[in-house]
């Protein structure tokens, strides 16, 4: 849980988008009683995050076809100099996935500055925008920023003056990201090094107008996390799509039973040839009856594994069966007790 709510990645969301980033890789019973649990004793959340608000009645832009297809695009200023005399973050977000990227800038950044940063962040990894949703910044309002994306076909689309929640997507990403920074920041100039963590936090939840994650919506994969590292590749994370089991049920025990026991013989069979291979291999007579009894108590070994796993499926075999039982009895007396 410190890994996917606390740790720098995971962002100190709340406990919808904490409960489903976690459930895309572990499961255990009561999980998202759990998660709620946890999320709402954080004393950072508590601490740095708003008071909910009254919202207004929406009415959203249209929307776009395909991923970076409509962007939007927002300057937060107002924060204090870290080391490189950054003082502001330009964010960007793609309106169909919902994908963020976030660059430190000084606040004397120009139109053309800006137009450098899109280069460097958008165009070079996503090619050009149809459309470029902003509000009206002087650096956007620029006769260079309007020639620049004149010339590139890309549509400039600005907000009506004095009411940016007319683009309340960025606004609202905005507002996410400095909740994000109060909960990690403890020096005012090293408020940019979180930068890359506070984007990967954002993209790695689940936003609610797609139920998707920004990453997945826009390559149909989840990115690999530490947590994962020491685990099997079932888990879902690291781009895979496993099928979601209840690991309490008869029927999904003993098929991951069966698929791990298989998967074991399989191992076993293949030592076994790569021995018989090493041993045929072996000229001298020395050599090869050394082999040859190395060979043999890999055998021995390879039927105590068998037996011991035989037992093993018998014993829950029955102690499922003596469940099922008692289950059973449960239920007929409660029902001859209500009749």
């Amino acid at each position: 849980m410190f890994e996917y709510h606390d740790a720098p990645k995971g962002g100190h969301r709340g406990r919808e988008k904490t409960s489903l980033t976690v459930s895309r890789d572990f499961y255990w019973p009561r999980q998202y009683q759990f998660v709620r649990k946890y999320v709402r004793a954080c004393e950072v959340c508590q601490r740095v995050k708003s008071s909910p608000s009254l919202r207004a009645p929406l009415q959203p832009l249209p929307v776009p076809a395909e991923c970076w297809e409509s962007i939007s695009m927002d300057f937060v200023f107002g924060l204090p100099k870290d080391a490189r005399e950054n003082t502001g973050i330009l964010v960007f977000v793609d309106r169909f996935s919902k994908m963020v990227h976030l660059v430190a800038v000084p606040e004397t950044i120009t139109a053309s500055g800006c137009a450098c940063v899109f280069i460097d962040t958008i165009f070079r990894l996503h090619g050009l925008p149809r459309e470029l949703v902003s509000d009206r910044d002087p650096r956007f309002t620029a006769d260079f920023w309007r020639s620049v994306f004149k010339s590139l076909g890309t549509r400039l689309k600005m907000s009506t003056s004095d009411h940016p929640e007319s683009d309340g997507q960025t606004e609202r990403a905005n507002r996410v990201l400095e909740e994000i920074l109060r909960g990690y920041v403890h020096s005012f100039k090293s408020w940019s090094e979180f930068l890359p963590m506070v984007e990967f936090a954002i993209n790695n939840s689940v936003h609610a107008s797609t139920t998707h994650t920004p990453f997945y919506v826009n390559g149909l994969r989840h990115p690999r996390v530490p947590t994962l590292l020491e685990c099997n590749s079932g888990v879902r994370g690291g781009g895979t799509r496993a099928s979601k089991t209840r690991f309490g049920s008869r029927s999904s025990r003993s098929d991951e039973e069966v698929i791990a026991f298989d998967a074991d013989i399989d191992n076993i069979d293949i030592e076994e040839d790569d021995a018989s291979e090493s041993a045929e291999a072996l000229t001298e007579e020395d050599d090869a009856s050394e082999s040859a009894e190395a060979l043999t108590e890999e055998k021995v070994d390879v039927a105590a594994v068998r037996i011991q796993r035989t037992e093993a499926n018998e014993s829950s075999d029955e102690f499922i069966l003596a469940r099922e039982t008692v289950v059973r009895f449960v239920q007929d007396s409660i029902a001859e007790a209500v009749t």
